[in-house]
């Protein structure tokens, strides 16, 4: 009797085969099934177009000390700093993260039973941005170089000219704002009359932790990622993720535009070599300046994300407070605060009026703890420890308070909240570059006529007993070897392109047809046998018995 065995069984099966050095008994492979790509990117920015003006939402990983960050980055024009969130990005990766399954195939074989078997400006440290709020600018008779001196969040900033690089460097080594060792030998392409750079570092007292995204408004008629500077503090292959909202499908208007070779990707291990295929298909480009395009469609999908309705309350809500105690209590309540811990833009905006007492930290009271429980600190425990207050002050008006709140933070929330609603499209580009490549700062644009790129990729993995396929989405078939997927030496790239604002793609390098060939077998070999796999019809069982039985009955009749 021959034994079949279910998907679950087969399970266990393959658990064995796997660690055989190559086995063809039949089984059942379980990748990750949805799979997500895991990417550290180096920069993170999302940017909308509208009149003239750009809008620059920009985020970086920064790994250092607090006195060593800094962040210079280059403008056209004087921006208007405002007030970022990191909900923003989680929300985007969340959402617009491509994903890659495998559906499992039977349909070929019932079999046996086996019995073996990856900066927007230039940063100090490692990389380095963000900030938060906006304070509205002051100007006032400041030296030359500089336009606007003012803070955002836990941030001073300063915007200078560009007209002289030694004037502007001298100004910002004077005024103790960190600028990477080598960063003046790239500044040369930003140099010019009529241009500005914007330079930030953290306030007197700040953390890292008080590090978060900012928002940069500047006239400009394209979005443009200053990358040349960028690669002083750059890493090797650092990610670069773009998100662009408009009108249509945006585009790299002056990088080449990239289609990843899927046959590459690891279909069976959750696609853990994503941003390795990414970089080697984008160093198949002229001088390595590619995106890939990872998401195109609606940007319907983030509405309501960053800010849900009713987040925030009213600010009549917030100017009813009747201690600071209570004003925090009711932004906690109100959902100011992610795990219970208020954006560095509320904090800052809270402390103009009730400051943090400096000597509490020698006590061991938290800036965090101050907050949870202000109205204690301020009143019982500074009666009993009087000593840690010297010459300390604070004001509690809460109408003002909470009309500073809504303006530095509410209102840039919910303008962020509604790029989702006015733009119908959102698009998501990748890419990988390393500081010797960073020599063109890529510009986008939008191309309405382009199709969309969905998020979801599929790929069938058909199960047979002398071996088992995957025919990735692009309709290569890959033999499967034990639970890898057997490669042939073809092209990363499957197509390289340029895309301009209208009409289809310009394609530069067509490999389809090389990697298809890479993985036609040349000559027909005969089927391998088969181990510990059997499909029987039970209808041919039944003609091998009857052939039997004729055969016996010749030799007893003597062949008549």
């Amino acid at each position: 009797m021959i034994k079949q065995l279910s998907c679950g069984a087969a399970l266990l099966a393959a658990t064995v085969v796997t660690f055989s050095p190559r086995a063809e008994a039949c089984g059942c492979f379980a990748p990750p099934d949805p799979a997500t790509p895991v990417v550290q990117a180096g920069e993170r920015i999302l940017f909308a177009v509208e009149n003239g003006k750009v809008t620059a939402h920009i985020q970086i990983q920064y790994a250092g000390s607090a006195k060593d960050f800094g962040w210079i980055v280059p403008l056209p024009s004087v921006p208007v700093v405002k007030a970022g969130t990191d909900e923003l990005f989680t929300q985007l990766l969340a959402t617009t993260t491509p994903t890659y399954k495998v559906e499992n195939d039977f349909s070929g074989a019932q079999c046996a039973q086996a019995t073996g078997g990856f900066s927007f400006g230039c940063a100090g440290s490692p990389v380095a941005l963000r900030s938060q709020d906006s304070g509205a600018p002051t100007t006032g008779l400041k030296p030359s170089p500089v336009v606007v001196q003012s803070t955002v969040g836990s941030f001073e900033y300063a915007v200078l000219k560009a007209d002289d690089k030694a004037e502007m460097l001298k100004w910002l080594a004077d005024n103790r704002y960190f600028v990477p060792t080598g960063t003046e030998d790239v500044m040369g392409p930003y140099v010019r009359p009529g241009a500005y750079f914007l330079a930030l570092k953290l306030k007197s007292g700040a953390s890292t932790g008080d590090i978060t995204p900012i928002v940069l408004e500047y006239a400009s008629q394209l979005p443009m990622v200053p990358i040349i500077l960028t690669s002083v503090a750059a890493q090797p292959n650092m990610g670069i993720q773009i998100w662009l909202v408009g009108n249509g499908r945006a585009v790299p208007r002056n990088y080449h535009h990239v289609v990843v070779n899927d046959a590459e990707l690891n279909w069976l291990s959750g696609v853990d070599n994503y941003a390795a295929v990414v970089t080697k298909a984008v160093a198949e480009t002229p001088e390595k300046h590619a995106f890939v395009t990872e998401y195109a469609g609606p940007s319907a999908p983030m509405r309501d994300k960053v800010v849900t309705r009713g987040q925030f309350g009213t600010v009549e809500n917030l100017a009813s407070a009747t201690s600071p105690g209570d004003f925090v209590t009711r932004l906690l309540v109100a959902g100011f605060a992610r795990d219970n811990v208020l954006p560095p833009v509320v904090r800052s905006v809270f402390f103009t009026q009730v400051p943090y007492p400096p000597a509490l930290e020698q006590a061991g009271v938290s800036q965090a703890r101050f907050l949870q429980d202000v109205d204690y600190y301020l009143g019982t425990f500074r009666q009993q420890r009087p000593e840690l207050y010297t010459g300390y002050t604070s004001t509690f008006d809460a109408p003002s308070l909470a009309r500073e709140v809504f303006a530095q933070y509410v209102t840039p929330m919910n303008e962020l909240n509604g790029l989702f609603t006015k733009y119908p499209k959102l698009t998501r580009l990748f890419t990988t570059l390393s500081p010797a490549d960073m020599t063109k700062d890529p510009v986008f644009s939008f191309n309405a006529t382009l199709p969309d790129v969905p998020l979801e990729h599929l790929a069938k993995l058909k199960m047979g007993c002398g071996g088992s396929t995957l025919k990735t989405e692009q309709g290569v078939e890959l033999e499967v070897v034990g639970a890898q997927l057997e490669r042939k030496p073809s092209p990363v790239a499957l197509r390289i392109e340029t895309v301009l604002e209208e009409g289809a793609p310009t394609v530069m390098t067509d490999n389809a047809g090389a990697i298809v060939a890479a993985y036609t077998p040349t000559t027909t070999q005969p089927a391998p046998p088969m181990q510990g796999c059997s499909v029987i019809d039970p209808t041919s069982l039944g003609l091998l018995v009857l052939v039997a039985r004729l055969r016996r009955e010749r030799k007893t009749t003597g062949g008549r």
